[in-house]
């Protein structure tokens, strides 16, 4: 069981049932601690599986649930060298919270060593969970090439998640969500049905409806799957609060508030979300949820949170109209201490890659000039976006590049100053959805009927007129990025599954490279 090919396999059965992480340079809180007044539970049912996160070169943060805990129960978690938990290099007991609904988060600091695999699993007085397994992270000054998977957008309704099963059985270090880990409220027909909501259609507001949200997305074998086989760390983007929410302003795709305060709903949205997540919550409630993740010599990778710090998206948020204060307004994407830090970081990393793992497109996408189609990204924040991208260029800042989520497409391309060019300072590579629609099913003609495959064509076609930087789009498939860093050159693979039907078969759409010291994209 020691190749990681044999360690994937492992994991796609058993999984039903000096690198540092900062965030925002803020202290995070402990573990579950140890209340031997507790009792042990007999029979725990584990129905959401395990998850591992936040990895170190000697820690890791490991996540497990008890359905239908009524007050608080013992556990023991145990993390060992081989998959029969023969050679046990940490034993503890734990207490899931009834508090918490059940999540046990346990920080795994003792017992570990870089860059070697390991096993866990949570126990029951007379059952135990699912199996996990993950990798630390190599040592610091490691030049191993560095893999890292990325995904966002995974509506239940929408489709299956048979790309998580995929990405299960991708040899990668490090898994990161770039948001829409759940949807808030169902906003497409598809082959399955979320009917929770106090009226059933999917919308939730309340903290223990948000956990039951949580509950049905991670009751999913593929997602719990991916969860057992990776480390995992994610951001957060709109859909697990409130559509199109900025700040403190609500969105407005709510249909029914029923006297709950946006305010509120956040709240408990951000509650729920730290509790289902296998990394900690910072200790403050509105503490920054950004962070930094150094992978070795060859990547360092940088999260970042575009919603709770945003200023209102410009001109009402409206699609495919000119809006001059997109480019001229003084509002803010990131916030003055979120842009700050990351400046900072990158200018003192020593990493061959520095990714940002960005929620929203950088890259402009114009359907004239002057005209974004959409203000919710990077292109309603022009000032911003330019100087943040000028400071690369002032402070010599190279091998730069944007992992991205959000917009249901996969795009790559060049990062001009201005998210277009004809200069490029950064690369930015756009990893479609894992089930949530594109353009194709979510845009009318004017009849409004769904686009025609010429329709579709046409527009794609004037998307790269107006849009040189753009070097590849692809609108219909649903999938996940790969992205390979080594010290001379980084890799990615755009990758396609069948979000309609059962599949987990993954299939190849698009390959890339990008050379050190050259900001542009090749197409392979």
């Amino acid at each position: 069981m020691d190749d990681r090919i044999s360690r994937r396999r492992f994991v796609a059965g058993a999984g039903i049932g000096a690198g540092a992480l900062i965030l925002g340079g803020v202290p995070v809180g402990a573990g579950a601690q140890r209340r031997p007044s507790v009792p042990f539970v007999r029979r725990g049912r584990f129905a959401q599986g395990v998850a591992s996160g936040e990895p170190s070169t000697r820690a890791m943060t490991l996540w497990t649930r008890l359905e239908a805990l009524r007050s608080d129960r013992r556990l023991t978690l145990e993390v060992a060298r081989d998959d029969d938990f023969r050679r046990v290099v940490y034993r503890r007991n734990v207490v899931a919270k009834a508090s918490e609904a059940g999540a046990v988060k346990v920080r795994v600091t003792r017992g570990l060593k870089p860059g070697e695999r390991y096993f866990y699993r949570f126990e029951a007085r007379d059952n135990a969970s699912g199996v996990g397994t993950f990798d630390t992270l190599r040592p610091a000054d490691s030049r191993e090439p560095v893999r890292i998977a990325f995904f966002s957008c995974q509506d239940y309704q929408a489709g299956y998640f048979g790309a998580q099963e995929a990405i299960a059985r991708e040899d990668v270090d490090l898994v990161v969500c770039l948001g829409d880990y759940i949807y808030e409220k169902n906003f497409y027909d598809g082959p399955r049905k979320d009917t929770l909501g106090a009226n059933g259609d999917g919308e939730v507001m309340t903290l223990a409806e948000y956990r039951a949200k949580y509950a049905l997305y991670r009751s999913d074998p593929d997602l719990q799957t991916m969860h057992a086989a990776h480390p995992f760390l994610g951001i957060w983007d709109d859909h697990e609060v409130e559509d199109n929410y900025a700040g403190d302003l609500p969105g407005e795709a709510a249909t029914d508030r029923r006297g709950i305060p946006f305010k509120s709903r956040q709240l408990a949205a951000y509650r729920a979300y730290f509790e289902w997540m296998p990394f900690r919550r910072p200790e403050r409630r509105n503490t920054p949820n950004y962070r930094a993740l150094t992978l070795g010599r060859n990547a360092e990778v940088y999260l970042l949170d575009e919603r709770q710090y945003r200023s209102d998206q410009p001109c009402g948020d409206e699609f495919f109209v000119p809006c001059p204060e997109a480019e001229t307004g003084n509002q803010t994407l990131l916030g003055p201490g979120q842009k700050d830090w990351l400046k900072r970081k990158l200018e003192a990393s020593g990493a061959s890659w520095k990714v940002i793992a960005n929620q929203l497109m950088i890259m402009a996408l114009d359907t004239a000039a002057g005209a974004p189609i959409n203000k919710d990204q990077w292109d309603g924040y022009g000032l911003e976006r330019r100087e943040i991208l000028q400071h690369l260029v002032d402070k010599g800042i190279n091998d730069v590049t944007f992992i991205t989520g959000d917009i249901h497409t996969f795009f790559a391309g060049d990062v001009g100053i201005d998210g277009r060019g004809p200069e490029s300072v950064a690369t930015e590579f756009v990893g479609g959805s894992v089930t949530s629609l594109g353009i194709p099913e979510l845009v009318q003609d004017a009849s409004g009927a769904p686009l025609s495959q010429e329709q579709i064509n046409t527009f794609t076609a004037q998307l790269r007129t107006v849009n040189p930087h753009l070097k590849y789009d692809e609108q219909r498939s649903r999938g996940y990025g790969v992205m390979t860093a080594t010290d001379s050159e980084l890799r990615v693979e755009f990758k396609a599954v069948d979000a309609l039907q059962r599949s987990t078969d993954a299939r190849t759409i698009g390959s890339f490279r990008v050379a050190r010291g050259e900001p542009r994209v090749q197409v392979l």
